[in-house]
């Protein structure tokens, strides 16, 4: 449960016991003596890190400092996305509460530029801070489920499949993602969308509470009552005020009984299964999620794929879906049945680390049309990339009825997203990937109702960001004011405290 933390960084118990930790830790994770020479400071400088401090570091922490020199360094920097190859100083591996509070406390004091990594899915990198200090607090995971209260007590450093397994087969579930090795804190912090989504709302809409440690050294709980501005940040804001240690997500009944929908038609169809898709838009109910796009399989095969979830029977999907399926004619192949959500929410995993970079762009859409249709269906008929593919997924429902300003995520008006998901294997290739998502990109946006998903986003500009959060914007700079003045956590879709706009 989430319990009310300490005020201050308090390592009392651990100097008590600093005969026994300091030498344990150091004997566990002995340092090679390469020195760690330069890091980059938070605002840009280089910075020396000694022997010596690193030695403090180590002797702090239950879990190992990882530096350039270290056998582990190249595994424990890669990231999901290798289109990032991000080099840092060193890596913090916290397994505790303490570790994570005793390696912040570390960065600040030395003022080094800071990452905090989860699960390593952020798709520009920001999990790992090149030429800085990357405190990865992937080993502080649990989830503890409270069916009393119907909320699930989830660790920062927790992944979905974590949250998954330890709901569903009790009959209760929120939503949580689409890929089951994603970090929570990353999902849970910038908006959380998912298969449930429509039904349940956005992951930010059902956290009830969290504890959050502060560039400052502070550990506060934050509610609806109990530093309420934190609390309305941190749902939509990302990592800009701290580290999110404990989440409290609300949970509901949940029959993991459900319904996949998969059809697959030629490519030359993809206009009129877009116009299919947002005719669907309008009348089908929360517990159904759909989407549509033109996607290139590993083979080289481009098909117009149009699917989604339905949290019912198949033959309630059916008789929803049966007069537009119709008039698409016969699919190439389908998947269309009940199935187990546990086992759904891991169909999409792939590798740990994925083989092909990923590059993306998104927007949103309050209302879409046949003109929409014909443009998305000429670019996507265009892509050729094994693996990519570009989409609009629905969105509304639940999520629609929050207020703008109820959370930091203002686009609550949004009908569908739009996504393109390009990927390439051959480094060579990276460019002109890029080239024709932006350039697909820039011919839609025009009819975008603007903003984006901030978990998707790539080196946004500062007025991006400002787009992002529209009529948000200024309340998120209070609150980074108020938590995060220095700046110090800059490595996310960055709100800027005052001073430095």
């Amino acid at each position: 449960m989430i319990h009310h933390p300490k005020s201050h960084f308090s390592l009392s118990r651990r100097s008590l016991l600093s005969g026994v930790l300091c030498v344990t830790a150091a004997a566990a994770y002995p340092l090679r003596h390469s020195h760690a020479g330069q890091a980059l400071a938070s605002t840009g400088e280089k910075i020396l890190l000694s022997d010596g401090d690193l030695m403090d570091l180590q002797r702090s922490l239950s879990g190992p400092v990882i530096l350039p020199s270290s056998l582990e360094y190249d595994a424990a920097r890669r990231l999901w996305n290798p289109a990032v190859d991000h080099h840092p100083a060193l890596i913090a591996k916290c397994t505790s509460l303490d570790d994570i509070q005793a390696a912040l406390q570390f960065a600040r004091r030395h003022n080094v530029l800071t990452a905090i990594r989860c699960g390593g899915h952020n798709y520009d990198g920001l999990g790992m801070a090149n030429g800085g200090m990357t405190i990865d607090i992937s080993g502080y995971n649990g989830v503890e489920v409270d069916q009393s209260k119907m909320s699930a007590f989830v660790k920062g450093g927790s992944i979905l499949r974590n949250l998954d397994e330890a709901t569903i087969p009790l009959g209760v579930a929120t939503t949580a993602g689409v890929v089951s090795h994603t970090g929570v804190g990353g999902l849970a912090t910038g908006l959380g969308q998912g298969r449930l989504a429509r039904m349940l709302g956005y992951t930010i809409d059902n956290v009830r509470g969290v504890n959050v440690l502060t560039p400052d050294g502070r550990s506060l709980h934050a509610d609806a009552t109990e530093n309420s501005d934190l609390y309305w940040g941190v749902r939509g804001g990302g990592g800009n005020f701290g580290i999110v240690t404990e989440f409290e997500l609300e949970l509901y009944e949940f029959d993991p009984t459900v319904t996949t929908i998969s059809f697959n038609y030629p490519v030359s169809k993809a206009a009129d299964v877009l116009k299919a898709l947002f005719e669907l838009g309008e009348v089908v109910p929360n517990e159904m999620s759909l989407g549509a796009g033109v996607r290139t399989n590993g083979n080289g095969e481009t098909t117009c794929a149009f699917g989604g979830v339905h949290a019912g029977s198949q033959e309630s999907a059916q008789k929803i879906l049966a007069p537009y399926l119709k008039r698409l004619g016969d699919p190439l192949r389908t998947r269309f049945n009940e199935v187990d959500y546990l086992w759904l929410q891991g169909i999409a995993d792939g590798d740990l680390l994925a083989k092909s970079a990923t590059y993306y762009q998104s927007g949103f859409f309050n209302s879409v049309d046949e003109k929409i249709a014909d443009e998305v269906a000429e670019y996507a008929t265009k892509n050729t990339y094994p693996g990519s593919q570009i989409r609009f997924g629905h969105q509304a429902g639940k999520t629609a009825t929050v207020a703008s300003d109820a959370t930091a995520f203002p686009y609550r008006d949004t009908q569908f997203q739009f996504t393109t998901d390009i990927h390439w294997a051959d480094p060579q290739a990276g460019q002109a990937c890029r080239k024709f998502s932006d350039d697909a990109w820039s011919a839609i946006r025009p009819m975008s109702s603007g903003g984006f998903y901030v978990n998707l986003a790539f080196g946004p500009s500062e007025a991006d960001i400002r787009e992002a959060y529209a009529g948000n914007y200024d309340r998120l700079v209070d609150v980074k004011d108020k938590y995060d003045p220095t700046n110090f956590l800059r490595l996310n879709v960055n709100i800027k405290p005052t001073n430095m706009i």
